[in-house]
């Protein structure tokens, strides 16, 4: 009776199935043995619920880059250290007269030349009479704590930093404060 040989009993898998743990090394003295590699499967409604998460987080971290690259800055804290409502109007001898508003008291009118201070004056007066303001309404003069002295007007909304100008241009403004 003929016996098989041992080679012949043993069952070989397809080829690719296997992983290369699973090949019994050279002189290990460990028989092959055939092992799948088990890995998880994921298909149909679950594999795109994963992909749609994916999707959605790099949109939804776009659009927070976006959101972050134009939100408007919040403008800094800055306390008044002194304000005055002021009156402007042209002299008959060619100055501006300066009323404060509250009180109507003359204040010192601005005379000769002053070019810069009859420029802002000038452009603020314009913006408002576009608006539909009329001169009667006072501008409001401001002394601000982070060094700033503006120039605003309540009726348009504008405002006029007069210390970005100098401060040779600032003085002529700053003289009509208490706070030097």
């Amino acid at each position: 009776m003929h016996k098989p040989s041992d080679d012949s009993l043993r069952v070989h898998p397809p080829a690719g199935r296997l992983s290369q743990r699973a090949l019994s090394r050279p002189g290990s003295g460990r028989a092959a043995t055939p092992a799948l590699t088990a890995r998880p499967r994921i298909e149909g409604w679950p594999l795109a619920l994963v992909g749609l998460a994916m999707l959605g987080s790099l949109a939804f971290t776009a659009w927070h880059q976006y959101q972050k690259a134009y939100a408007p800055e919040a403008p800094p804290v800055v306390a008044v250290l002194d304000s005055r409502q002021l009156l402007f109007r042209d002299a008959r001898d060619g100055s501006v007269e300066v009323i404060d508003a509250r009180t109507r008291e003359s204040l010192e009118p601005i005379v000769g030349e002053a070019g810069f201070a009859r420029g802002v004056l000038r452009g603020l007066a314009q913006a408002r009479l576009r608006q539909g303001g009329t001169p009667a309404d006072p501008f409001e003069l401001r002394a601000e704590s982070a060094g700033s002295l503006r120039l605003l007007d309540p009726v348009t909304g504008r405002t006029v930093d007069l210390t970005v100008f100098g401060p040779a241009n600032a003085a002529v403004f700053q003289s009509y404060l208490n706070i030097r």
